[in-house]
């Protein structure tokens, strides 16, 4: 018997009515479906649900009902297990949430089937390092499967960072941040700010400054082999940690170091077309003109 969770956007009453007519095939297609005890989808039908940790327990495949947002909220579940995620997409890009709603039922007829790619994409790990301590053990590493995001507060005109690989400083330059991203995050947060499209099958680190103040604004594209470190200066004690667009509770300070690595897990995205990035790619945004 399948083992499927759905996790869909709080915030928008289609994915939540989207949400629950999946959640009727499943169960008359006699599979057990799980879903989260915080989610809009079983206080609003008075459904069974888990709390988060048995959640993950239990599934065998999440499905995400919104845009790539609710994807990275729902892969968070994943990670460990890496269990098989399917995104349906009421967003406007959808790089993740692929499935369109036209065509929700013929794909979960096959995800029932059995007849579906399994992609893995690259997951990276960070940690901050403060006088040669790791902070926040009980959560570090953190892991991400678009990017962190170090950026400055509101309040401060810029920081100032120092990339090392391997012990070597490779540039420094000040700016309103920096974006650590993966091949899958190249089409976010990392895009908007002037860098490349990448391929998400392949394995590398990306880093992309924000509003750098040099003449120098380029990515830099590594081999996640490396030992990459971002060293920080700053005056403020606002500035921040950002996890797949989630603001972390840790503030970062001048002189902290973040470490950043490849995962040893893995992302395990449901598609139905091993070619279907360049195609989304194409159409949402070459063609937009």
């Amino acid at each position: 018997m399948r083992k499927i969770g759905i996790i869909s956007n709080n915030q928008k009453q289609k994915a939540i009515g989207i949400a629950k007519n999946i959640y009727d095939y499943l169960k008359d297609k006699d599979c057990q479906v799980f879903l989260l005890s915080k989610d809009i989808l079983a206080e609003k039908y008075n459904l069974k649900s888990l709390a988060k940790n048995d959640f993950s327990a239990e599934i065998d495949y999440i499905i995400a009902v919104g845009g790539d947002g609710t994807f990275l909220r729902a892969s968070r579940y994943a990670f460990a297990r890496e269990i098989p995620i399917m995104g349906v997409n009421l967003g406007n890009l959808g790089f993740l949430a692929e499935i369109e709603v036209s065509h929700l039922y013929e794909a979960l007829g096959y995800l029932l089937e059995d007849e579906f790619i399994i992609q893995e994409r690259m997951l990276i790990e960070g940690e901050l390092i403060r006088d040669g301590k790791k902070l926040d053990p009980e959560n570090a590493p953190y892991i991400a499967l678009n990017e962190f995001v170090l950026t400055r507060s509101l309040m401060e005109k810029i920081i100032r960072v120092d990339i090392r690989v391997n012990d070597f400083s490779i540039t420094d330059f000040a700016a309103d941040g920096i974006i650590i991203s993966t091949p899958t995050g190249s089409t976010a947060y990392s895009l908007s700010a002037g860098g490349p499209v990448i391929d998400p099958r392949n394995e590398v680190l990306l880093i992309t400054p924000i509003c750098p103040h040099t003449l120098f604004d380029r990515s830099f594209i590594l081999n996640p082999k490396n030992h990459i470190e971002i060293r920080i200066e700053a005056k403020d004690i606002h500035n921040t940690l950002n996890i797949d667009g989630v603001k972390s509770l840790i503030h970062i300070l001048d002189g902290d170091i973040f470490r950043v690595r490849k995962s040893k897990l893995k992302l395990k995205l449901i598609t139905f077309d091993d070619d279907i990035f360049f195609k989304i790619f194409k159409r949402k945004l070459m063609d937009r003109g």
